[in-house]
């Protein structure tokens, strides 16, 4: 029998299956299993490094039939069910291989065909444009020419009637310069006004990338069928964006839109929690119930499940990906589910691809310090710095779009971006150096913004209205991370009180649902299971998944 370990150290010698010799005691053979352990162990073992687990021990000889047993239900099985459904399932993927290829060609037509249509129309509105162009350059050119005309008509007629006056003052009689006078008194001498030409103005369209998206068409892939990273790289909109009315106040069981209602939990349900050993700054859930993490003193990123396993209260880490320089922030796009990151030191956005393989999008001016991948494709970036620092909208590609200034002069950093699903808007958590070290994290005043979908400010939010024994004034509160929930809210982890805020996507105060010992980052699921970085009861750090709405 195998042991359950899966994985053993190599200094832990391992034992062939079938051999029936203790590996510590080669002459004594094995009869009894430590079930503690999940070792077959000698009577010899059993008195010595195994004695504490006495009560676990059962001779293998009375469960051989039981072993048997189960065999035989496997062999049952897998003869008379999986093989065939599995022999079943292959023929049916062959058969649908072929379905699957015809379909493809018919759509690669389809798309072809519309292509070629949007060449045709986008030819003839360009044809339209310069004629229009070509139409407006001729009259401009008419308009003006009549001004000369009239122009150098007034000229021959000042210089002509300035020549008479100068030959009537040398020998023109009386009556001839009281004439003279009368006539230019009479005229006028006003230069005639230049005609009035409003230039046509052509603008080109930064936004044409979803403009294209749109007469090309929409594509419905089926990306659940395929695993994260595997999806097209393009966005497609997502419909209209919502604005929340500021004016009304956000109350508990409304979200944002004012139009889903929810119940909170009295405290929130403790899903799952296991320690974890390294440092976390930031942290993206999977669709799937993993989470990506990462700590911007190192280079790595971290993809880990949702529980401990039996031996350690550790996180089993099912993917690593390196790069050549520390990683500050990650994000996961809401439609590929590809995985974003920024390095500050390289001022760079990457793109994790297919093959596991970081790829460098753009740079940016300022040092990158956070990112939000949003729904519709672009890529929000947060600055740090010693002379200000904002937040930049780009294209995938690294156009830039909007940019909001947030501090424009003075030490400090944007710490974290998010999207709401639910309406489009932007909140960032903003950190400002007030006076002193600027190492030490109690020197800077920290505050929530929030931007609509083209970073035009709405509302700050700065602790105002949480229930505490003291009031929660601005230097009191530290937030260091927002997230959007699905109901529009958003969520706060503050790092000085240790706990976990609640507030309407409005910036007006819900709940606080969660006081820690300590308390680090967050990042949230899609059905609102909330990860959070915290000091475990043990002392140790760690990681709680949450859920404080109720079904």
């Amino acid at each position: 029998m195998a042991t359950k370990h899966s994985s053993p150290s190599p200094q832990v010698p391992v034992r062939i299956k079938g051999h029936t010799k203790c590996l510590y005691h080669k002459d004594n053979e094995v009869v009894l299993l430590c079930q503690d352990c999940g070792l077959l162990i000698c009577t010899t073992c059993s008195i010595t490094t195994h004695k504490t687990h006495i009560d676990s021990f059962c001779e293998i000889s009375k469960i051989t039939n039981e072993q048997k047993n189960t065999l035989l239900d496997f062999m049952n099985e897998t003869e008379n069910i999986e093989i065939p459904k599995l022999k079943n399932e292959i023929q049916s993927a062959r058969n649908e291989i072929s379905t699957s290829e015809s379909n493809y060609k018919k759509l690669s037509v389809n798309i072809k065909k519309q292509r070629d249509q949007c060449k045709l129309d986008l030819d003839k509105i360009t044809e339209d444009h310069l004629a229009i162009c070509n139409k407006m350059e001729k009259g401009t050119t008419d308009l003006l020419r009549i001004h000369i005309t009239n122009l150098e008509d007034r000229l021959d007629t000042l210089v002509k009637l300035s020549s008479e006056c100068k030959q009537t003052l040398q020998t023109g009689t009386a009556v001839l310069v009281y004439d003279s006078v009368s006539e230019i008194q009479d005229m006028d001498l006003d230069i005639p006004q230049a005609p009035y030409i409003d230039m046509t103005e052509f603008t080109p369209d930064n936004n044409r990338q979803r403009h294209l998206e749109q007469a090309m068409g929409k594509m419905k892939t089926p990306t659940d069928h395929f695993k994260a990273g595997s999806a097209p790289s393009g966005h497609s909109e997502q419909g209209p964006v919502v604005r929340p009315k500021l004016s009304k106040s956000t109350e508990t069981g409304q979200a944002s839109t004012g139009a889903v209602l929810y119940t909170l939990c009295d405290s929130p349900t403790v899903i799952s929690q296991f320690s974890y050993p390294g440092g976390i700054s930031s942290i993206c859930p999977t669709s799937n119930g993993r989470a990506w993490l990462c700590h911007y003193k190192t280079n790595t990123v971290k993809l880990i499940n949702n529980k401990g396993n039996f031996f350690s209260n550790k996180p089993k880490v099912i993917q690593k990906i390196q790069h050549n320089s520390n990683i500050t922030d990650i994000s996961l796009d809401p439609t590929t589910g590809r995985l974003w990151f920024c390095c500050k030191a390289e001022r760079s956005i990457c793109e994790v691809s297919t093959s596991s393989t970081p790829v460098t999008r753009f740079t940016t001016e300022g040092d990158p310090n956070s990112l939000c991948v949003t729904r519709e494709g672009r890529v929000v970036v947060g600055t740090g710095g010693r002379q200000g620092y904002k937040v930049v909208m780009y294209t995938a590609d690294g156009q830039v779009l909007h940019t909001a200034t947030v501090e424009g002069s003075g030490t400090g950093s944007v710490l974290s971006i998010a999207q709401c699903g639910v309406t489009g808007n932007i909140a960032i958590v903003s950190s400002k150096l007030i006076s002193g070290d600027s190492s030490d994290p109690n020197n800077y005043r920290r505050h929530i913004t929030v931007y609509n979908p083209t970073l035009q400010f709405l509302v700050h939010y700065r602790g105002e209205g949480i229930q505490a024994r003291e009031a929660i004034t601005p230097d009191k509160f530290d937030p260091v991370t927002v997230v959007y929930d699905s109901k529009g809210n958003i969520v706060i982890a503050d790092y000085r009180r240790n706990t976990i805020e609640l507030i309407s996507g409005a910036g007006k105060y819900i709940k606080t649902l969660h006081t820690n010992k300590g308390q680090g980052q967050v990042g949230i699921q899609k059905d609102d299971v909330l990860w959070s970085c915290l000091e475990l009861d043990t002392g140790e750090w760690g990681l709680k998944l949450l859920k404080y709405y109720s079904d």
